[in-house]
């Protein structure tokens, strides 16, 4: 395997993911309340189909508040691995020899381009680019420029993820 870094999971992300979480079961509640207290369900299948929503809706929120802990970036001799969820975009794997340059970075605005969840997916960043962002945390974060394209994450140490990168990179080339 290789260094392993968990990057910190910033409460205020999880805290938004896990009131949605409570917010839009509250709010089935009363729409479920007010539907079949007013008239009883006359239709199976309408009562199974709402249900359905909500288990749906409620299992991706929990899926991705889980996957803020699930989330970790893998160092190998060779290649420096992205794991985050499908949802936001998969599993990336930069070979170490495509690394053109890496900073400490704040973690900008960007647009939306793929994903459904706002701590990761691809971005466009008006003063970088197409980028792909996997981050658990609001706080600086290491942009990462290859040549197939930019990455921003928020490994828990930054400046030490750098310097190993740097490392492996170095003995890598070496061999």
């Amino acid at each position: 395997m290789g260094v392993v870094n968990k990057p910190e999971v910033s409460k205020t992300i999880a805290g938004f993911y896990a009131g949605t979480i409570v917010f839009v079961s509250v709010i089935f509640g009363i729409v479920f309340y007010f539907i079949y207290t007013e008239e009883p369900p006359n239709s199976l299948l309408g009562m199974i189909v709402l249900v359905s929503v909500v288990i749906l809706v409620e299992g991706i929120m929990l899926w991705l508040l889980a996957s803020f802990y699930t989330t970790k970036y893998i160092l190998t001799d060779t290649e420096l691995v992205l794991e985050a969820p499908k949802l936001i975009g998969g599993t990336k794997t930069i070979p170490l020899e495509t690394i053109e340059s890496m900073e400490r970075t704040l973690i900008p605005f960007g647009f939306r381009l793929f994903g459904a969840s706002f701590y990761g997916g691809h971005y466009y960043i008006p003063s970088i680019g197409k980028t792909f962002m996997v981050i658990t945390n609001f706080d600086d974060g290491v942009l990462i420029k290859t040549k197939n394209g930019n990455y921003i994450i928020t490994p828990k140490n930054p400046n030490n993820f750098i310097e190993n990168i740097e490392k492996n990179k170095l003995k890598a080339t070496k061999t």
